[in-house]
Order: C-alpha cells, then structure tokens, then sequence
C-alpha cells in the first residue's frame, strides 16, 4: 500500500462475463489503474482494529453490493479466494465477514469447503445481510456472529427457466418448487376430501399445460440441491449436531418460512433454529458497524469515468483481506446498464 493508502493494482486481472464482455471491443482500459482510483487499501486499518479485538483470528471480508444492478456470489469469485487464500497460509482461526443477497447455489458450498483447508475454526461475522446462498456460508460456521441487524433468509432456490411461463415481456417468471408444491396443496384443502380424485387429478393437469414437465424437472433438482448443500454445510461444523437437528434446519430453511424473502433475526436462528448465535459486545459492535459502513459508502459512492471511453465504473463487490483483495469492477454504461464486471486484484 502506497503512503497515502491508495491501493496498488496486481497483475493477473481476471476478465469475467463473457455475455457482456465483448461490449468493451475497441477501448482500451487499465483496469488496475482504474482500480487504483477507488483507493480500496483504505480498509486495512479498520480490519486490523477488529482483528485487535478477536485474538487470534484473521479477518476475511466478503462482501457484495446489492444496489442495482447489484452483485452476487458466482463462480469467477472462486479465483480471488484462491489467490488471497494460498497467500494468508493456514491460520488457526478466519473470521469472514460477510454481507450478501446470496448467488449460484453451488458457489457458496465450495467457498466453505476452500475456508476450511485454511483455518481450524470457521467463524462467520454477520453485519447486515447474509441472504439465500450466504446463509449457507452463515450455518456451517463454527461460530456465527450476528450484530443486533443481522438476518439469514430462506434458501429455497427460486429459479429462472426458459421453459416457465413468462411475463408481459416475453421473461420467464422466477418460480420455485415451493411455489408449486403450495399451489396444488391450496387446490387440495379447497376442494376437500368430498371432491372427485378425478377432477382434481384434471385441475392439476390443466395447471401443468402452463409449465413445462422440463421446467418443473430443473425446479426440483434446484430445490433437492439446496437442501444437500444446508446438510453438508451443517455436517461441517466443527461442533456435530444430531442427525434430527440437522433435518429440522434442512427443512425450516428450505421452506418452513413460507417465503424467500423471509429475514430471519438472530433470535430466531437460536429459537427457530436452535444454533447458536454469539452476540458480540459494544466495541466489537461498533467496529462491526465501521466496517460495513465502510464498505456500504464504497458501494454507494458516485460512479467514476473510465478514461478513453463513454463508460463509468464502481465497485460490485470485495473479498480481502488487510493487505490483499480482490475486487469487481463493474463497468456500465451511462443509463446503468452493465457493460462488464472483472475481477481485479489490489493490494
């Protein structure tokens, strides 16, 4: 890092997203210049002083912007870990603060299988949000750390296909295995035991004209595959839970809050749950809360030009550490429209 903090772009820039890379054909960009700009060092301070208050523990920060167009954990987030991962070693604890609306259901499971080569104990620091697939990083901890605002969510998969019915706009509407499953359960209990086995068998294949046997064959393999990644991440802990225990999550998560949008307190992951939450104290609070807000005006400040072109850029997410990161650089066009979303190292 340079004397004024600003943060030296590494060589090695990963270029992502190839549905809209091709949009950057012409221009000539310095990502690591540009990344440069966002002066992303300046956080090594701040995870120090939190690292100051949990002895022995390194901190790892992975964290998404969830503002539009927003970001998600997807496979190309697997190479920085990587590559921050093999330079930390193995430390005896890693504490990864996380903030995320979640992403491709596998990703997070490979995210918990890559931390646990490096470190003994998986604790898992939860400022805000750790939605969908984050939860899944959240419950294999070996301690979760939740600030008085922190939630979990569902993580019944809600999926797109091209063969679901689509909106007004010629989109597949976004549809789950729950969705389904409460549907026909609602035409079930309204017809009652009384109605012909026939009609209802009629009604239910009406339904069906609307979805494709394909589209609902994915849902289900989405859904099934949701629920094996919650068991392996609870089979992971380092603290076993009865095998009864885990179902009762495995389910509770994968549809027993009705919806995906369902934010689950800490309260309710130690009453619902039943896991256990550690709730950190004033001044590790207050550094919980620096630290996201840090990262939250990062995300929120005003997007920058990109030099030589018509494009603007801003920061779609961050995984680092204090002295090494990675970041994505989303580069849009003027109207917000993603154009390209690298990952870029800094240090």
């Amino acid at each position: 890092m340079s004397k004024k903090g600003q943060t030296k772009p590494q060589s090695g820039i990963n270029q992502h997203s190839a549905k809209v890379q091709p949009a950057m054909s012409g221009y000539q960009v310095d990502m690591g210049q540009l990344v440069e700009a966002f002066n992303l060092g300046s956080t090594k301070p701040i995870i120090e002083d939190l690292e100051g208050k949990r002895p022995g523990s390194k901190l790892l920060a992975i964290v998404y912007n969830d503002t539009p167009p927003g970001s998600m954990l997807t496979p190309p987030a697997l190479m920085p870990l990587e590559n921050i991962l093999s330079s930390m070693g193995k430390v005896p604890q890693i504490d990864v603060f996380l903030r995320s609306t979640g992403g491709i259901t596998e990703v997070p499971w490979r995210i918990v299988t890559m931390l646990r080569e490096f470190t003994d104990k998986l604790a898992v620091i939860v400022p805000s949000i750790a939605l969908s697939g984050a939860t899944h990083i959240a419950i294999a901890a070996d301690e979760l750390v939740m600030s008085p605002f922190a939630v979990l969510g569902s993580v019944d998969p809600t999926r797109n296909h091209p063969l679901l019915p689509k909106d007004a706009q010629g989109k597949p509407i976004p549809t789950s295995v729950e969705d389904l499953k409460h549907c026909i359960k609602f035409i079930s209990g309204q017809l009652g035991e009384s109605y012909p086995q026939q009609n209802l068998a009629l009604i239910i294949s009406e339904l069906f004209k609307y979805i494709n046997p394909l589209a609902l064959g994915a849902l289900e393999q989405s859904y099934n595959l949701s629920k094996l990644i919650s068991r392996k991440c609870l089979k992971s802990r380092k603290q076993a839970l009865t095998d009864g225990h885990i179902d009762a999550v495995v389910e509770q998560l994968a549809g027993g809050y009705f919806s995906h949008s369902f934010l689950i307190s800490r309260s309710e992951v130690e009453g619902d749950l039943k896991l256990p939450v550690t709730k950190p104290g004033v001044e590790v609070s207050e550094l919980i809360l620096r630290l996201e807000n840090h990262y939250v005006k990062q995300f929120q400040a005003k997007p920058i030009p990109v030099p030589n072109t018509q494009f603007i850029a801003r920061i779609g997410g961050i995984i680092q550490i204090a002295d090494k990161g990675g970041a994505i650089v989303q580069i849009l066009k003027p109207d917000g429209q993603l154009v390209s979303d690298p990952w870029v190292s800094f240090q």
